[in-house]
């Protein structure tokens, strides 16, 4: 009788993604380097629609809102795909999947159903005041997630 594949698994990751170089970067650090057989990664995207909020919602023209959000689609069907490509040609076994709503909530939430070991997530580097105004989803996932956090910060050659 197979085993299910359930039981193969030894760790659950959750891989955050938001299309930058930087968690394409962190998501290429863990399958070179951490990557073990058995491991589950869920790589997961939630888009945060930043257009729609320059949109002034009494004088939103509804066909503008609703080419920021077919774009929005386009762009994630696209990371979607490139993402299960990478994970198929780095042999990592998984999903790459889409969240809606508050990009660190989601990630935490993801984590917590998935009964996940690690969270990876990049680190864009704003700086204290952007990041004061604009608040990290890699802050929000340090200071909130019950598991380990690896952010991943891009190695700077001089």
């Amino acid at each position: 009788m197979a085993e299910s594949k359930e039981r193969n698994i030894t760790r659950k990751i959750i891989i955050a993604v938001d299309g930058s170089q930087i968690s394409m970067d962190a998501f290429k650090w863990y399958a070179e380097r951490l990557h073990q057989e058995g491991d589950y990664v869920v790589v997961l995207y939630t888009p945060e629609f930043r257009n729609l909020t320059h949109v002034s919602v009494m004088a939103a023209d509804m066909s503008l809102v609703q080419k920021i959000v077919d774009d929005e689609k386009q762009r994630t069907d696209a990371l979607l795909k490139k993402m299960r490509e990478l994970m198929k040609t780095s042999e990592v076994q998984g999903e790459a999947k889409q969240s809606q709503g508050d990009p660190g909530e989601q990630i935490v939430e993801a984590a917590n159903e998935l009964d996940a070991s690690l969270i990876i997530t990049g680190s864009r580097g704003l700086g204290t005041l952007r990041r004061t105004f604009l608040g990290s989803v890699s802050d929000y996932v340090v200071h909130h997630a019950h598991i380990p956090v690896l952010v991943y910060k891009p190695e700077h050659k001089e």
